[in-house]
């Protein structure tokens, strides 16, 4: 009978998109204008053609947000206008939801951007209109400036240009040498060297870009010889805007690495109960409010708030935990360890985000592995609790500070390696239960991470350990219904906790 009933609790918990209902409030909700409301609260009114919402339509969001626009079988697509709780505004095109193809942005301190959109960020050729007046133009990636800063560059044999030192240059390309070494490599107008070109400096410094008068002036990189990178808009000579930095502690991606010998833990909290377009789940966000506490606390590592970061119900979208994730996870170095945690509804090969739409924004678990992948990090350790979270698998001061010690301690002596801790096998459904007010796992993953699952007493709990220890609780619990599983290469004894 139990266990018939928690088949049953699984089903539900974890019911395809389709299945996602909403409650109809006026018309039919069949064919014309209607009125409906779904089980997150989003309020919907517009035009419905055999069933869908297709036509002109105004939908507002439980947590503020409002569009406005056309659809097209039950998506936002066409021409529209998107209203964000944050004060943000974006009209244009949309496609299966996204901001999609040509839009502008509006910001809440006056900044505009038009330009190319593509799956929800800035993406292609765009403006960005500064509330002072000033402008940053050309290409986009992943809602990031990328300077295209291979136009700027003098290819070919410098030794064959022009000596404009010899020889007028008032139009083209040449070189140009000043009295104090420095040599310039580039366009010339009226005479002068300007416009897009490189200059070496005789202590060994490069800059690539955009010159005028003499000095960088423009959109430009600096090569410092000393290893550090600076690209900015600069203005007679001086950089008026930072647009990135990098140095021996930045990758190429701008990304700030914090590398030391002590071993830092870096963490990604996720947890989504409110969906749009799927049941609205009971406990999954105070599941991860349970382990982010338990991070911040001394038994998880006393973490720092630039070592954690928690996304909870509507910021916890597609973009913005894989942004979060290479942000914070990426800072790591080679002694650290890295941890993503997510609560939420799954799907074969995937978790779902705040924003899944019942087709788009997936947060596929190959993307997760690649985020993780790319992390220098010496230990990688993934927790989740959601339906199908096994089919991630298929990728291949005083006794407190004492305690604190030993326990990072204890990563130094573990090889470290990648694990997967996942609340159940690739084909099970994951539980929520009234009783414990928790998903089932992530119930016992607590209470193991808190003590219960370190067996030989040494105060700290190692990653076997918490899964011989939720696998037993939660296998026992349920009636054998979920299973969670272990996998990764890593080593057994990499600690995950410690005990007072």
């Amino acid at each position: 009978m139990m266990r018939a009933m928690l088949s049953l609790l699984a089903a539900l918990a974890c019911l395809t998109p389709s299945a996602a209902q909403f409650k109809c409030l006026s018309g039919n909700c069949f064919n014309g204008f209607s009125e409906c409301v779904y089980p997150s609260g989003a309020r919907f009114a517009g035009y419905f053609e055999d069933g869908r919402i297709h036509g002109q339509g105004t939908i507002l969001f439980s947590n503020g947000d409002r569009y406005t626009g056309e659809w097209k079988n039950h998506q936002r697509e066409g021409k529209g206008e998107f209203v964000f709780a944050d004060g943000r505004k974006y009209t244009g095109d949309f496609l299966r939801n996204r901001q999609h193809g040509t839009g502008t942005l509006l910001y809440p301190n006056g900044d505009r951007y038009e330009g190319q959109f593509a799956d929800g960020v800035r993406q292609g050729r765009g403006i960005l209109y500064h509330a002072d007046g000033s402008t940053l133009s050309g290409m986009w990636e992943m809602d990031q400036y990328r300077p295209e800063w291979g136009k700027t560059v003098v290819l070919g044999d410098t030794a064959n240009l022009r000596n404009c030192n010899a020889v007028p240059c008032p139009e083209g390309v040449g070189k140009y040498s000043y009295r104090d070494g420095s040599r310039y490599y580039g366009q010339f107008i009226k005479g002068n060297p300007e416009g897009n070109g490189s200059v070496y400096y005789p202590g060994g410094d490069r800059y690539e870009g955009e010159w005028k008068n003499h000095a960088p002036n423009g959109q430009g990189v600096m090569y410092y010889k000393s290893g550090k990178v600076l690209g900015a808009v600069w203005n007679a000579g001086k950089p008026a805007r930072e647009l990135f930095y990098e140095s021996e502690h930045f990758d190429r991606g701008g990304i700030k690495i914090e590398r030391s010998s002590e071993v830092k833990i870096w963490a990604i909290v996720v947890g989504v109960a409110q969906y749009n377009h799927m049941p609205t789940l009971r406990y999954t966000d105070d599941d991860a409010y349970q382990l982010y506490a338990f991070l911040k606390s001394p038994e998880g590592g006393a973490l720092p708030d630039q070592q954690i970061q928690i996304l909870v119900d509507e910021d916890a979208t597609r973009v913005n935990i894989l942004n979060a994730m290479k942000a914070v996870l990426l800072r790591a170095d080679e002694n650290d360890v890295v941890l993503f945690y997510f609560s939420g509804h799954g799907l074969q090969g995937c978790f779902l985000p705040a924003d899944y739409d019942g087709h788009n924004n997936k947060l596929y678990h190959q993307e997760v592995r690649e985020v993780l992948l790319a992390s220098r990090a010496k230990h990688k350790l993934v927790l989740a609790d959601a339906c199908h979270a096994g089919s991630l698998m298929a990728m291949r001061n005083g006794v407190v500070g004492s305690a604190l010690q030993t326990y990072y301690e204890a990563f130094d002596k573990s090889e470290g390696g990648l694990a997967l801790l996942l609340s159940s096998k690739g084909e099970e459904y994951s539980l929520e239960d009234g009783g414990l007010r928790s998903g089932v796992f992530s119930h016992f993953l607590i209470r193991g991470l808190k003590g219960e699952a370190d067996v030989d007493r040494n105060k700290i709990v190692t990653v076997q350990e918490l899964h011989d220890f939720t696998y037993e609780r939660v296998r026992r619990y349920t009636a054998g219904v979920q299973s969670p599983v272990l996998s990764g290469l890593f080593d057994k004894h990499m600690p995950v906790a410690i005990v007072r």
